[in-house]
């Protein structure tokens, strides 16, 4: 019961960092806009997310959508910070592979798929490591929500792409809760920092 307390206040929570974001659109930087983009996308997924667990229906076909959209949107929010063409280069290349992969294994369409997600969730990792060295160099923006997604991308990795593994264990339902509640935290952290990032240099100002 409070498992689900707190996964339901996640997906609001998720919905309020994007509204907060999106309030400041048209001011900002290609980035910001870019990063507000992959928030609402998120925010939609989750609230697809809780309206199919509402009625007890499979939402895994939602999966494919989620670590695509995301990849898409975090990978251009980096080439606008790091400004590296390869970043987009390395976009349909990347996705030119999902399709192959989809197409030789099409059960994966309505199905988990650990591959895919973590190789685009790595690629974004390494893009989060590369602007983690660059704004050592001097001034940069977004150095919550970069610290948010080493930490938490990371994390996802690692507990997406042994989830087969975990199961085919057979593990207690308590084990296996336990894994999903950390999941849970890892991803609060990562939206209050999102949040600390608006709340020092995105929200409204007072003008002097």
């Amino acid at each position: 019961m409070l498992a689900s307390v707190f996964n339901d206040f996640l997906i609001f929570l998720s919905v309020v960092v994007a509204i907060l974001f999106v309030a400041r659109f048209r001011y900002k930087t290609p980035a910001y806009k870019t990063f507000s983009v992959y928030l609402v996308f998120i925010a939609i997924i989750q609230l697809l997310l809780l309206i199919h667990a509402h009625y007890g229906t499979n939402n895994l076909f939602l999966f494919p959508y989620y670590f695509i959209g995301q990849y898409i949107c975090m990978s251009l929010f980096y080439y606008f910070l790091l400004r590296k063409n390869w970043l987009l280069w390395l976009i349909p290349f990347v996705l030119g592979s999902l399709l192959i992969q989809y197409l030789w294994l099409p059960e994966t369409v309505k199905d988990f798929n650990p591959f895919g997600l973590s190789v685009t969730q790595s690629l974004i990792v390494i893009y989060a490591l590369l602007y983690y060295y660059k704004s050592l160099e001097g001034d940069a923006d977004f150095l919550f929500v970069n610290a948010g997604v080493l930490m938490y991308f990371m994390a996802s990795i690692l507990f997406f792409s042994t989830t087969d593994w975990i199961q085919n264990l057979e593990l207690p339902f308590l084990i296996r809760a336990i894994f999903n509640s950390i999941n849970d935290v890892l991803y609060f952290i990562f939206l209050t920092l999102i949040l600390i990032e608006w709340f020092k240099n995105f929200r409204r100002k007072k003008m002097v």
